[in-house]
């Protein structure tokens, strides 16, 4: 699919989803999001994702960093944008 790769990667800067794959109520960097397309079919993309969250230790603490990772199945339309993504 043309722009497939471009297609992921303006999806996941704004995708809900991945929020289900953060430990708590910290933040994403959303300039450390990078994925995998592991598998591809004709209406339906899985992907390997990674990110970075910004965690604080305490009230007064110093911010820490946790890599996180998980899987997510993409849905694509008939035009191939992506329509819906469910963490699997």
């Amino acid at each position: 699919m043309p722009d497939l790769e471009g297609k992921i990667a303006g999806y996941l800067q704004r995708c809900r989803e991945l929020v289900e794959l953060q430990g708590g109520d910290d933040y994403l960097q959303v300039d450390s999001i990078t994925f995998d397309i592991l598998e591809e079919k004709t209406r339906e993309v899985i992907i390997a994702v990674r990110f970075i969250e910004v965690v604080a230790d305490g009230p007064e603490s110093a911010l820490g960093q946790v890599d996180r990772y998980g899987r997510l199945r993409l849905e694509l339309d008939e035009f191939g944008e992506i329509s819906s993504a469910s963490v699997c």
